[in-house]
């Protein structure tokens, strides 16, 4: 009769957040109660600050990421357990390696061996007995029974005890935290270009690729000190076949490890020979695995730096300030395919569509004439496409007002996406793009929520990150923009809804199949009890009689506020008024009242008040730019190693960190922002690649 199975103690995920973190054991355990209720990251920022002590939305999502994480290792360790034990072949040692191991991979490395089908060496040599001749070696003494020796060659013993012992040292979890520390330490990566007999058998495409790697052909980096940027560099470059990247083997840590394994041996001796060839193998596939998760690690380091510096971008372009009410003329350009057109009124909605040609100047002049005459345009928007400067300059000749020209990316992906489909069904895949560059003037927010985020393009390496990583990631960025602005829930479209907390696409679809609302409560009838607590403070109703009804407060802290406004209550005064208070709303602190002050006070502001929105002018040409030429240009792209501005040439040129200022930059967007206008000096020109580098000081 088998034992019953090992169940591994469920581990205390609040000690262990509260120390990764450092947070407060009563703070995580706030949110962890509250998620499980199903409270969402932005309704608990915001309407249970006092609970959870001012935590913001990343730390919330820090502290659930965490909590995940560590609930996925607890479940890998037990379903190695129970593998093992099925097969028979666990032991105190490896229980402990398993129970100790701090990472999934990790976890799997040890459990690999006992999920392949086919047997390791080792494990055949434990099968025929040889374990005792193993654990005799580990004593530095080669005692052989001679039950063995008759049974099987003296070579085939050793051999098999020497792959034991190996097994042994590439499993055993001390060692591998050691070498792992000692690499993180004082380890070092490098990089070479592949041999040109490798790099022959490349594509055309990717082959194009190998100038932009020399900088990695001869690359050595600390571990400890390589940029994040470096390392997504660096596995695209392997990826594409182009680099050789891997970790140093360093004679001094070989030396450290072999010490730390005599230690733990308890010999204070060299090593035999048997001893030391055991020791070598389990060594090398010990290293092989380490270097794996060293490269994982760092690989995920590179791409969480990536997707910050896409979070910040992308945050600084969705807070772009709309610009409602004005007739519009959107235009897609293009050459082979004509320039597509649409006339978009007051109301964001396309009223009539066209198409010119630029090849066909005269023809092209009568179509926008046309245009014009017949339609109150207000302002000409141009995507920022091929062509986009002859269309400018065609617009020009014909029309006095603003021509902006805002960025186009994503627009071709959205106009094929079932979105585009679901709202513009009668129309083609050119026409959707055409309104979609229009409507990014209009409101950036509302029309950008309906592209997948890694289409938009802000941002380094995204193409190079696990989409749905990526997705997740910047999701929170469309959330918590949404949220925080607050939304009109009168004027919102079905896309924007999805993303206030807590509302799905059904949701959104049902509230907004019942517009117009003309206060919160009637709102009340259309939402879930749920939906209702944890969404309506994000939904606003500038139309209603009651002016809470158009701020971040929450209905439920109306009476609260009321009495809060009309008895002037501040933090000053917070003590004389704090019964009553919290008679009415019992989590009452001074937050909460810097907080209600603070939305009463933003009743009918914007918060959006960037503007990433540039005016049409003439592009330049590269040979009339020279060293020392100023200009003035608009961030488009802000990246770990310095932002690339628009100065109107064919390609945006870069501004290094080492030039954004007379000081040490840490991180570009300390100082830049996607969309800011700046000023900058020409300090190199490439005239073949195109490429043009810039710099912010002393201009």
């Amino acid at each position: 009769m088998s034992s019953s199975p090992t169940i591994l103690p469920t581990p205390n995920y609040t000690k262990i957040i509260s120390q990764a973190l450092d947070y407060r054991e009563s703070q995580i355990n706030v949110i962890l109660e509250l998620t499980a209720e199903g409270a969402t990251v932005p309704f608990i920022a915001r309407y249970r600050k006092e609970r959870t002590g001012n935590l913001d939305e990343n730390d919330i999502r820090a502290i659930i990421e965490l909590q995940t994480k560590e609930e996925n290792l607890h479940k890998a360790k037990q379903t190695a357990v129970n593998g093992i034990e099925e097969l028979g072949k666990m032991t105190p040692e490896l229980m402990a390696n398993i129970i100790a191991a701090k990472t999934l991979k990790e976890v799997e490395e040890l459990y690999k061996p006992y999920k392949s089908k086919k047997k390791t060496k080792a494990m055949i040599a434990i099968e025929k007995g040889f374990q005792v001749v193993a654990d005799a070696i580990k004593k530095n003494s080669l005692m052989i029974p001679e039950k063995l020796l008759a049974e099987f060659p003296r070579e085939e013993i050793i051999e098999g005890a020497i792959e034991i012992i190996g097994a042994e040292v590439s499993a055993n979890a001390d060692l591998r935290h050691s070498l792992i520390a000692e690499l993180q330490k004082t380890g070092d990566i490098s990089a070479s270009k592949k041999s040109d007999k490798m790099l022959e058998k490349l594509n055309a495409k990717d082959t194009e690729q190998i100038p932009k790697f020399a900088l990695y052909f001869a690359f050595n980096s600390r571990i400890n000190r390589i940029k994040p940027y470096q390392i997504l560099a660096l596995n695209r470059g392997e990826n594409l076949g182009i680099l050789n990247v891997k970790l140093e083997k360093d004679e001094a840590i070989l030396g450290s490890m072999r010490a730390t394994y005599r230690n733990l041996l308890w010999l204070g001796y060299a090593f035999i020979e048997e001893l030391e060839l055991g020791f070598k193998l389990g060594y090398e596939a010990l290293f092989g695995s380490v270097e794996n998760e060293i490269r994982g690690e760092l690989s995920e380091l590179g791409e969480d730096d990536s997707i910050k510096t896409f979070q910040t971008n992308l945050q600084a372009l969705l807070m772009t300030r709309p610009e409602y009410g004005k007739t519009i003329l959107a235009i897609d350009p293009g050459y082979r395919a004509g320039c597509k057109m649409c006339v978009i009124d007051t109301l964001g909605n396309p009223v009539a569509f066209d198409k010119m040609f630029l090849h066909e100047m005269e023809n092209a002049r009568a179509k926008l004439a046309g245009i014009f005459k017949k339609h109150s345009i207000d302002v000409v928007v141009v995507g920022n496409g091929t062509g986009c400067d002859e269309t400018c300059t065609l617009v020009a000749e014909l029309f006095s007002g603003d021509v902006f020209v805002v960025n186009e990316s994503g627009a071709s992906v959205y106009s094929a996406s079932p979105v585009a489909q679901e709202e513009f069904p009668d129309l083609d895949s050119l026409d959707r793009g055409t309104v979609s560059i229009g409507r990014r003037y209009i409101d950036p927010l509302s029309e950008l929520v309906k592209v997948p985020v890694g289409s938009i393009g802000v941002g380094m390496y995204q193409h190079d990150i696990a989409e749905k990583k990526l997705d997740e990631k910047l999701g929170y960025v469309v959330e918590d923009v949404v949220n925080e602005v607050g939304i009109s829930v009168n004027n919102a479209s079905i896309y924007v809804l999805q993303h206030i907390s807590w509302i799905d696409k059904r949701e959104a679809k049902k509230i907004y199949n019942h517009r117009p609302y003309k206060s919160r409560a009637v709102l009340q009838k259309t939402l879930s009890e749920k939906a209702y607590l944890l969404a309506i403070g994000f939904l606003r109703v500038p139309e209603s009689k009651e002016p809470l009804d158009n701020t971040d407060i929450h209905p439920d802290q109306y009476p609260l506020a009321k009495y809060i406004l009309e008895h002037g209550v501040n933090s000053d005064n917070f003590s004389e008024h704090a019964k009553e208070m919290i008679a009415l709303y019992p989590d009452t602190n001074r937050d909460t009242v810097k907080f209600i002050r603070g939305a009463y006070e933003q009743i009918g502001v914007e918060k959006r008040v960037n503007s990433t929105h540039t005016k049409a002018r003439k592009k330049v040409a590269m040979e009339d730019v020279k060293e020392g030429d100023i200009f003035d240009g608009v961030v488009r792209n802000v990246v770990a190693f310095g932002a690339f501005v628009d100065i109107w040439l064919k390609n945006d040129g870069l501004v290094h960190v080492s030039q954004m200022a007379n000081k040490f930059v840490q991180n570009p967007s300390e100082i830049v922002s996607v969309g800011d206008r700046v000023k900058v000096k020409v300090t190199g020109i490439d005239t073949k690649t195109g490429k043009i580098q810039l710099s912010m000081k002393d201009v």
